[in-house]
């Protein structure tokens, strides 16, 4: 039976195998060693966000991360998803949706004024649509250079 729950630090190793089924165009190694030191910090601080994982068994099969940023158009925060993984392996499995509930019922506990989601990838575009989400059309970003940068 497939549980969700928030990650802990002993879940790390998994979630950052998850992280390689991620594109990067550092290469799997380089996002799982800058990612691991952030999981920590998140994991042990509730402020900085929250990782919900999908776990059967003792596995994790799935990982969505929150974070919340304050606008004042929200009056307050609102809910970013920063991550979302489904292990290749069991995708279609409903492990995506169940990871998704547990997303949108954080936000509304702590009163965000809506959860949003940045560029979706092709497999969690129709995930988010199926649960709710509206398209809303583009997102731009632009890189800042980071003083902490992984060599």
């Amino acid at each position: 039976m497939i549980k969700v729950r928030q990650a802990t630090l002993a879940d790390e190793d998994q979630v950052l195998n998850l992280f390689r089924q991620l594109p990067s165009n550092q290469g799997p190694d380089a996002w799982v060693r800058s990612a691991a030191p952030m999981f920590r910090e998140v994991v042990q601080n509730e402020e900085l966000g929250t990782i919900f994982v999908a776990e059967e068994d003792g596995t994790i099969l799935g990982v969505i991360t929150l974070s919340y940023p304050v606008a004042i158009r929200c009056a307050g925060s609102y809910s970013l998803i920063e991550e979302f993984i489904v292990d290749d392996g069991v995708r279609g499995k409903g492990v995506g949706g169940k990871l998704l509930e547990a997303a949108v019922a954080e936000a509304a506990r702590r009163k965000c004024y809506e959860i949003q989601v940045n560029r979706p990838s092709e497999l969690g575009y129709p995930v988010y649509l199926e649960h709710g989400f509206a398209d809303l059309g583009k997102h731009l970003n632009m890189r800042l250079p980071h003083p902490a940068k992984v060599s």
